[in-house]
Protein backbone atom coordinates (compact mmCIF):
# COMPACT_ATOMS: atom_id res chain seq x y z
CA UNK A 1 0.00 0.00 0.00
CA UNK A 2 1.74 3.31 -1.16
CA UNK A 3 1.92 5.72 1.69
CA UNK A 4 1.38 9.45 1.14
CA UNK A 5 2.42 12.87 3.33
CA UNK A 6 0.50 16.06 3.64
CA UNK A 7 0.58 18.98 5.89
CA UNK A 8 -3.59 18.67 6.46
CA UNK A 9 -6.15 16.26 4.74
CA UNK A 10 -9.57 17.84 4.32
CA UNK A 11 -12.54 15.36 3.78
CA UNK A 12 -15.17 16.50 1.61
CA UNK A 13 -15.10 19.73 -1.18
CA UNK A 14 -18.43 21.13 -0.23
CA UNK A 15 -18.25 24.69 0.80
CA UNK A 16 -16.94 24.19 4.19
CA UNK A 17 -14.24 21.81 2.76
CA UNK A 18 -12.96 24.30 -0.32
CA UNK A 19 -12.93 27.12 1.62
CA UNK A 20 -10.68 25.59 4.20
CA UNK A 21 -8.44 24.16 1.63
CA UNK A 22 -8.18 27.46 -0.32
CA UNK A 23 -7.32 29.46 3.24
CA UNK A 24 -4.72 26.98 3.99
CA UNK A 25 -3.04 26.55 0.94
CA UNK A 26 -3.16 30.53 0.11
CA UNK A 27 -1.18 30.58 3.67
CA UNK A 28 1.24 28.12 1.75
CA UNK A 29 0.57 25.05 3.77
CA UNK A 30 0.79 21.66 1.46
CA UNK A 31 -3.03 20.81 1.11
CA UNK A 32 -4.77 17.87 0.11
CA UNK A 33 -8.19 18.24 -0.78
CA UNK A 34 -10.15 15.16 -0.95
CA UNK A 35 -14.18 14.07 -2.57
CA UNK A 36 -15.93 10.76 -3.49
CA UNK A 37 -17.61 12.45 -5.94
CA UNK A 38 -16.65 13.75 -9.47
CA UNK A 39 -17.27 17.68 -9.72
CA UNK A 40 -19.68 19.39 -10.67
CA UNK A 41 -22.10 17.42 -8.96
CA UNK A 42 -25.74 18.45 -7.63
CA UNK A 43 -26.04 18.73 -3.78
CA UNK A 44 -29.62 19.23 -2.34
CA UNK A 45 -29.98 22.79 -0.54
CA UNK A 46 -31.53 25.92 -0.75
CA UNK A 47 -28.71 27.55 -2.79
CA UNK A 48 -29.24 31.16 -0.46
CA UNK A 49 -25.43 32.57 0.30
CA UNK A 50 -25.87 35.41 2.71
CA UNK A 51 -23.53 37.24 4.45
CA UNK A 52 -21.14 34.66 6.30
CA UNK A 53 -20.50 33.20 2.97
CA UNK A 54 -20.37 35.92 0.27
CA UNK A 55 -17.90 37.77 2.97
CA UNK A 56 -15.05 34.57 2.86
CA UNK A 57 -15.67 34.58 -0.76
CA UNK A 58 -14.64 38.23 -1.31
CA UNK A 59 -11.38 37.16 1.04
CA UNK A 60 -10.69 34.22 -1.01
CA UNK A 61 -10.74 36.79 -4.33
CA UNK A 62 -13.85 34.84 -6.02
CA UNK A 63 -16.51 37.24 -5.64
CA UNK A 64 -16.89 38.71 -9.22
CA UNK A 65 -16.65 34.51 -10.24
CA UNK A 66 -19.88 34.63 -7.80
CA UNK A 67 -21.23 37.58 -8.67
CA UNK A 68 -21.57 36.07 -12.40
CA UNK A 69 -23.53 33.10 -11.72
CA UNK A 70 -25.81 34.28 -9.16
CA UNK A 71 -29.51 35.84 -9.04
CA UNK A 72 -29.17 38.84 -5.91
CA UNK A 73 -32.21 38.65 -3.98
CA UNK A 74 -33.65 41.92 -2.18
CA UNK A 75 -36.41 41.32 -1.01
CA UNK A 76 -38.31 37.90 1.16
CA UNK A 77 -41.65 37.81 0.90
CA UNK A 78 -43.10 36.42 3.94
CA UNK A 79 -46.05 34.22 3.60
CA UNK A 80 -47.75 33.34 7.27
CA UNK A 81 -50.19 30.34 8.28
CA UNK A 82 -53.68 32.40 7.50
CA UNK A 83 -52.42 33.04 4.24
CA UNK A 84 -51.03 37.19 4.41
CA UNK A 85 -47.98 37.93 3.42
CA UNK A 86 -45.87 40.82 3.92
CA UNK A 87 -42.64 42.04 1.96
CA UNK A 88 -39.34 43.00 3.74
CA UNK A 89 -35.60 43.72 2.47
CA UNK A 90 -33.77 41.05 2.82
CA UNK A 91 -30.41 40.62 0.74
CA UNK A 92 -29.02 37.51 -0.27
CA UNK A 93 -27.52 36.01 -3.47
CA UNK A 94 -28.92 32.27 -4.94
CA UNK A 95 -26.52 29.93 -6.75
CA UNK A 96 -27.24 26.33 -7.57
CA UNK A 97 -24.39 23.81 -5.58
CA UNK A 98 -23.78 22.54 -8.85
CA UNK A 99 -22.35 25.70 -9.59
CA UNK A 100 -20.98 26.79 -6.15
CA UNK A 101 -19.39 23.95 -5.26
CA UNK A 102 -17.41 23.66 -8.49
CA UNK A 103 -16.44 27.73 -8.10
CA UNK A 104 -14.88 26.67 -4.59
CA UNK A 105 -12.94 23.45 -5.56
CA UNK A 106 -11.40 25.95 -8.44
CA UNK A 107 -10.74 28.42 -5.75
CA UNK A 108 -8.87 26.06 -3.65
CA UNK A 109 -7.22 24.41 -6.70
CA UNK A 110 -5.94 28.40 -7.92
CA UNK A 111 -4.33 28.53 -4.17
CA UNK A 112 -2.48 25.81 -4.55
CA UNK A 113 -4.59 23.12 -3.09
CA UNK A 114 -4.24 19.58 -4.44
CA UNK A 115 -7.60 18.26 -5.23
CA UNK A 116 -8.53 14.50 -5.62
CA UNK A 117 -12.28 13.52 -6.62
CA UNK A 118 -13.53 10.41 -7.18
CA UNK A 119 -11.77 9.14 -3.89
CA UNK A 120 -13.02 7.36 -0.96
CA UNK A 121 -11.79 7.65 2.47
CA UNK A 122 -12.40 4.21 4.17
CA UNK A 123 -11.02 4.65 7.65
CA UNK A 124 -9.24 7.42 9.84
CA UNK A 125 -5.85 6.25 11.15
CA UNK A 126 -5.64 6.65 14.67
CA UNK A 127 -2.56 5.65 17.10
CA UNK A 128 -2.46 6.26 20.42
CA UNK A 129 -5.66 8.44 20.37
CA UNK A 130 -4.28 10.51 17.68
CA UNK A 131 -5.37 10.51 14.66
CA UNK A 132 -2.62 10.57 12.05
CA UNK A 133 -4.27 10.42 8.84
CA UNK A 134 -6.42 8.37 6.30
CA UNK A 135 -6.68 5.29 3.81
CA UNK A 136 -7.92 6.10 1.12
CA UNK A 137 -9.07 4.48 -2.15
CA UNK A 138 -8.26 6.40 -5.64
CA UNK A 139 -8.53 4.83 -9.03
CA UNK A 140 -8.60 0.96 -7.90
CA UNK A 141 -5.94 1.87 -5.61
CA UNK A 142 -5.59 1.83 -1.83
CA UNK A 143 -3.29 4.35 0.13
CA UNK A 144 -2.68 5.71 3.48
CA UNK A 145 -2.09 8.84 3.79
CA UNK A 146 -0.31 10.59 6.72
CA UNK A 147 -0.32 13.95 7.69
CA UNK A 148 -0.59 16.45 10.82
CA UNK A 149 -4.04 17.28 10.61
CA UNK A 150 -7.06 15.57 9.23
CA UNK A 151 -10.56 18.26 9.11
CA UNK A 152 -13.75 16.23 8.44
CA UNK A 153 -15.78 18.35 5.86
CA UNK A 154 -17.70 15.67 4.96
CA UNK A 155 -21.51 16.45 5.77
CA UNK A 156 -24.46 15.69 8.50
CA UNK A 157 -23.40 11.55 7.66
CA UNK A 158 -20.13 12.74 8.29
CA UNK A 159 -17.63 9.36 7.90
CA UNK A 160 -14.99 11.35 9.89
CA UNK A 161 -17.08 11.29 12.80
CA UNK A 162 -18.24 8.18 12.61
CA UNK A 163 -14.79 6.28 12.27
CA UNK A 164 -13.99 8.40 15.53
CA UNK A 165 -16.89 7.66 17.32
CA UNK A 166 -18.12 10.51 18.19
CA UNK A 167 -21.69 11.34 16.43
CA UNK A 168 -24.57 10.82 18.60
CA UNK A 169 -27.77 12.35 17.16
CA UNK A 170 -30.32 14.20 18.71
CA UNK A 171 -33.67 13.35 17.24
CA UNK A 172 -35.25 16.76 17.96
CA UNK A 173 -31.73 18.18 15.86
CA UNK A 174 -32.57 16.06 12.92
CA UNK A 175 -34.12 18.41 9.90
CA UNK A 176 -35.48 16.63 7.06
CA UNK A 177 -35.44 18.84 3.61
CA UNK A 178 -36.28 18.17 -0.53
CA UNK A 179 -36.10 20.61 -3.31
CA UNK A 180 -36.56 20.28 -7.31
CA UNK A 181 -35.81 22.95 -9.55
CA UNK A 182 -38.78 24.34 -11.90
CA UNK A 183 -38.32 26.67 -14.78
CA UNK A 184 -40.91 29.28 -16.22
CA UNK A 185 -42.23 30.49 -12.49
CA UNK A 186 -43.97 33.54 -12.60
CA UNK A 187 -42.47 36.43 -10.54
CA UNK A 188 -43.69 39.12 -9.71
CA UNK A 189 -41.96 41.71 -12.24
CA UNK A 190 -42.33 44.29 -9.99
CA UNK A 191 -40.05 42.29 -7.16
CA UNK A 192 -37.80 40.57 -9.82
CA UNK A 193 -36.98 43.35 -12.30
CA UNK A 194 -33.68 41.57 -13.07
CA UNK A 195 -30.91 39.65 -12.07
CA UNK A 196 -29.44 42.05 -9.23
CA UNK A 197 -33.11 42.71 -8.57
CA UNK A 198 -34.89 39.58 -7.31
CA UNK A 199 -37.00 38.32 -4.68
CA UNK A 200 -37.47 35.28 -2.92
CA UNK A 201 -41.03 33.65 -0.95
CA UNK A 202 -40.55 32.07 2.67
CA UNK A 203 -43.80 30.37 3.82
CA UNK A 204 -45.05 29.14 7.25
CA UNK A 205 -47.79 26.46 7.36
CA UNK A 206 -49.50 24.56 10.28
CA UNK A 207 -49.43 21.57 7.75
CA UNK A 208 -45.72 21.30 7.88
CA UNK A 209 -44.61 22.57 11.57
CA UNK A 210 -42.31 22.85 12.40
CA UNK A 211 -40.48 23.86 9.59
CA UNK A 212 -41.32 25.65 6.35
CA UNK A 213 -41.73 26.06 2.56
CA UNK A 214 -39.39 28.54 0.19
CA UNK A 215 -39.33 29.64 -3.62
CA UNK A 216 -36.17 31.52 -4.75
CA UNK A 217 -35.18 32.10 -8.26
CA UNK A 218 -31.09 30.65 -8.70
CA UNK A 219 -28.88 32.02 -10.97
CA UNK A 220 -27.69 33.85 -13.90
CA UNK A 221 -30.74 33.13 -15.66
CA UNK A 222 -33.60 32.76 -12.86
CA UNK A 223 -35.49 35.97 -13.45
CA UNK A 224 -35.30 35.66 -17.16
CA UNK A 225 -36.35 32.23 -17.35
CA UNK A 226 -38.12 32.22 -13.93
CA UNK A 227 -35.60 29.47 -12.68
CA UNK A 228 -36.61 28.38 -9.08
CA UNK A 229 -35.14 26.34 -5.85
CA UNK A 230 -38.80 25.03 -4.43
CA UNK A 231 -38.30 23.43 -1.30
CA UNK A 232 -39.57 22.52 1.99
CA UNK A 233 -37.51 21.54 5.89
CA UNK A 234 -38.97 20.00 8.37
CA UNK A 235 -37.92 18.79 11.75
CA UNK A 236 -37.39 15.05 11.64
CA UNK A 237 -39.84 13.14 12.97
CA UNK A 238 -41.42 9.36 12.60
CA UNK A 239 -44.43 10.76 10.85
CA UNK A 240 -42.73 12.86 8.94
CA UNK A 241 -40.58 11.32 6.09
CA UNK A 242 -38.47 12.68 3.45
CA UNK A 243 -40.68 11.23 0.75
CA UNK A 244 -44.05 13.09 2.49
CA UNK A 245 -41.95 16.54 2.04
CA UNK A 246 -42.67 16.79 -1.70
CA UNK A 247 -46.57 16.04 -1.53
CA UNK A 248 -46.92 18.51 1.14
CA UNK A 249 -45.13 21.27 -0.94
CA UNK A 250 -47.99 19.82 -3.69
CA UNK A 251 -50.50 21.13 -0.89
CA UNK A 252 -48.97 24.21 0.01
CA UNK A 253 -49.24 25.20 -3.38
CA UNK A 254 -52.48 24.28 -4.26
CA UNK A 255 -53.94 25.55 -1.27
CA UNK A 256 -52.27 29.47 -1.71
CA UNK A 257 -53.85 31.24 -4.81
CA UNK A 258 -50.87 33.74 -4.91
CA UNK A 259 -48.32 30.63 -4.92
CA UNK A 260 -50.56 28.41 -7.81
CA UNK A 261 -50.44 31.53 -9.85
CA UNK A 262 -46.74 31.28 -9.79
CA UNK A 263 -46.42 27.70 -10.69
CA UNK A 264 -48.86 27.72 -13.05
CA UNK A 265 -47.39 26.73 -16.37
CA UNK A 266 -43.88 26.02 -14.74
CA UNK A 267 -42.35 22.72 -15.34
CA UNK A 268 -40.18 20.69 -12.81
CA UNK A 269 -36.79 20.55 -14.84
CA UNK A 270 -34.76 17.90 -11.77
CA UNK A 271 -36.40 15.93 -9.67
CA UNK A 272 -36.75 16.26 -5.78
CA UNK A 273 -33.58 15.48 -4.21
CA UNK A 274 -32.89 15.89 -0.24
CA UNK A 275 -31.34 15.33 2.70
CA UNK A 276 -30.63 15.26 6.48
CA UNK A 277 -29.31 18.21 8.38
CA UNK A 278 -28.20 18.28 11.71
CA UNK A 279 -28.42 21.30 13.89
CA UNK A 280 -26.46 23.00 16.47
CA UNK A 281 -28.22 21.52 18.97
CA UNK A 282 -26.20 17.90 18.73
CA UNK A 283 -23.96 19.53 20.74
CA UNK A 284 -21.22 17.70 17.93
CA UNK A 285 -17.64 17.55 19.56
CA UNK A 286 -15.60 19.67 17.11
CA UNK A 287 -12.17 18.95 17.70
CA UNK A 288 -9.56 15.91 19.49
CA UNK A 289 -5.91 15.13 18.98
CA UNK A 290 -5.12 15.42 15.04
CA UNK A 291 -8.52 16.41 13.80
CA UNK A 292 -11.14 19.23 13.45
CA UNK A 293 -14.84 18.70 12.00
CA UNK A 294 -16.32 21.92 10.20
CA UNK A 295 -19.90 22.68 8.25
CA UNK A 296 -22.47 20.24 8.48
CA UNK A 297 -20.03 17.17 10.12
CA UNK A 298 -19.77 19.58 13.39
CA UNK A 299 -23.78 20.57 13.18
CA UNK A 300 -23.96 23.91 13.10
CA UNK A 301 -26.44 25.31 11.22
CA UNK A 302 -30.22 26.59 12.85
CA UNK A 303 -32.91 27.12 10.11
CA UNK A 304 -33.64 30.33 9.27
CA UNK A 305 -30.82 32.39 11.77
CA UNK A 306 -27.39 30.73 11.60
CA UNK A 307 -27.83 29.26 8.03
CA UNK A 308 -25.89 26.07 7.28
CA UNK A 309 -23.57 27.61 4.00
CA UNK A 310 -22.55 30.58 6.65
CA UNK A 311 -21.79 28.77 9.65
CA UNK A 312 -19.76 26.23 7.46
CA UNK A 313 -17.65 29.06 5.73
CA UNK A 314 -16.56 30.75 9.26
CA UNK A 315 -15.96 27.16 10.36
CA UNK A 316 -13.89 26.37 7.61
CA UNK A 317 -11.86 29.68 8.68
CA UNK A 318 -11.73 28.83 12.03
CA UNK A 319 -10.75 25.37 10.95
CA UNK A 320 -7.93 27.27 9.06
CA UNK A 321 -6.96 29.65 11.67
CA UNK A 322 -6.45 26.40 14.25
CA UNK A 323 -4.52 24.99 12.03
CA UNK A 324 -2.26 27.61 11.45
CA UNK A 325 -1.86 28.20 15.47
CA UNK A 326 -1.22 24.31 15.75
CA UNK A 327 1.73 24.37 12.68
CA UNK A 328 3.22 27.61 14.53
CA UNK A 329 3.37 25.80 17.86
CA UNK A 330 4.09 22.08 16.20
CA UNK A 331 1.45 21.12 18.85
CA UNK A 332 -1.93 19.44 17.29
CA UNK A 333 -3.56 18.43 21.00
CA UNK A 334 -7.44 18.58 21.20
CA UNK A 335 -6.56 21.29 23.84
CA UNK A 336 -4.88 23.92 20.99
CA UNK A 337 -6.92 23.06 18.38
CA UNK A 338 -10.19 23.59 20.23
CA UNK A 339 -9.08 26.66 22.34
CA UNK A 340 -7.75 28.04 18.52
CA UNK A 341 -11.16 27.37 16.59
CA UNK A 342 -13.53 28.60 19.60
CA UNK A 343 -11.29 31.97 19.42
CA UNK A 344 -11.42 32.35 15.91
CA UNK A 345 -14.92 31.83 15.46
CA UNK A 346 -15.42 34.42 18.75
CA UNK A 347 -13.64 36.79 16.55
CA UNK A 348 -15.48 36.42 13.49
CA UNK A 349 -18.80 36.94 15.27
CA UNK A 350 -17.39 40.19 17.22
CA UNK A 351 -16.30 41.52 13.92
CA UNK A 352 -19.49 40.75 12.29
CA UNK A 353 -21.13 42.85 15.00
CA UNK A 354 -18.83 45.71 14.85
CA UNK A 355 -19.94 45.92 10.99
CA UNK A 356 -23.04 45.58 11.67
CA UNK A 357 -23.08 48.94 14.27
CA UNK A 358 -20.89 51.08 11.91
CA UNK A 359 -23.55 49.82 9.30
CA UNK A 360 -21.44 47.91 6.97
CA UNK A 361 -22.24 45.24 4.95
CA UNK A 362 -20.89 42.17 3.04
CA UNK A 363 -17.99 43.58 0.86
CA UNK A 364 -20.12 44.50 -2.43
CA UNK A 365 -19.46 42.95 -6.18
CA UNK A 366 -19.19 44.95 -8.82
CA UNK A 367 -22.59 44.44 -10.70
CA UNK A 368 -24.68 43.67 -7.68
CA UNK A 369 -23.61 46.15 -5.48
CA UNK A 370 -24.48 43.43 -3.02
CA UNK A 371 -24.72 44.39 0.82
CA UNK A 372 -25.88 40.68 2.26
CA UNK A 373 -26.27 41.62 5.97
CA UNK A 374 -29.28 39.95 7.39
CA UNK A 375 -31.69 42.61 8.16
CA UNK A 376 -33.10 40.18 10.95
CA UNK A 377 -30.08 40.90 12.56
CA UNK A 378 -30.19 44.59 13.15
CA UNK A 379 -30.88 45.99 16.37
CA UNK A 380 -29.99 45.75 19.84
CA UNK A 381 -29.23 42.38 21.34
CA UNK A 382 -32.55 42.00 23.47
CA UNK A 383 -34.35 42.64 20.01
CA UNK A 384 -32.44 40.40 18.22
CA UNK A 385 -33.03 37.86 20.82
CA UNK A 386 -36.88 38.67 20.73
CA UNK A 387 -36.82 38.43 16.98
CA UNK A 388 -34.94 34.89 16.84
CA UNK A 389 -36.90 33.40 19.63
CA UNK A 390 -40.61 34.84 17.83
CA UNK A 391 -39.02 33.07 14.06
CA UNK A 392 -38.42 29.73 16.14
CA UNK A 393 -41.61 29.58 18.26
CA UNK A 394 -43.27 31.02 14.20
CA UNK A 395 -41.62 27.42 13.05
CA UNK A 396 -43.24 25.07 15.44
CA UNK A 397 -46.66 27.33 15.76
CA UNK A 398 -47.07 29.07 12.32
CA UNK A 399 -49.91 30.99 13.82
CA UNK A 400 -47.15 33.16 15.55
CA UNK A 401 -46.44 34.11 12.27
CA UNK A 402 -49.75 35.54 11.27
CA UNK A 403 -49.24 38.18 14.32
CA UNK A 404 -46.00 38.52 12.92
CA UNK A 405 -46.72 38.88 9.23
CA UNK A 406 -50.04 41.49 10.58
CA UNK A 407 -48.00 43.36 12.36
CA UNK A 408 -44.81 43.99 9.77
CA UNK A 409 -47.61 45.35 7.54
CA UNK A 410 -49.09 47.48 9.56
CA UNK A 411 -46.71 49.35 12.16
CA UNK A 412 -43.92 50.73 10.24
CA UNK A 413 -41.94 51.08 14.21
CA UNK A 414 -42.64 47.67 14.56
CA UNK A 415 -41.11 46.54 11.55
CA UNK A 416 -38.06 49.52 11.43
CA UNK A 417 -37.31 47.78 15.02
CA UNK A 418 -37.30 43.87 13.30
CA UNK A 419 -35.89 44.15 9.94
CA UNK A 420 -33.72 47.52 10.58
CA UNK A 421 -34.84 49.35 7.39
CA UNK A 422 -38.51 50.76 6.60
Amino acid sequence: MAVIERDVIVVGAGPAGSICAAYLAKSGLDVLLLDKDIFPRDKACGDMLREGIVAHVNHLEAIDALDKISTCIRNIKIGSNNGSSVTVPFECYTASRYQLDKLLVDTAVSWGAEFRQGCRVLDVICERGVVRGVRTRFRGDESEIRSKLVIGADGASSMVAKSLDIMEEKPSGIWLSQRAYFKGVKLERALARDQYDAYGVFSFDARLAPGYFWVLPVGKDGVKKGICNAGVVACGRDSLVAAELPRRFAEWVSSREEIKRMFQGAKQISPWTGGKLTDITQAMKKAGDGFLLIGDAASLMMPLFNDGLSAAADSAKAAADAAFAAFRKSDFSEGLLENAYEASLHSQRKAKLAARSAGAGAPQAASAALAAANPLAAGSLADKLKVNALLMESMHDPQVMDLVVERLGRDMAYRKQVIGSV
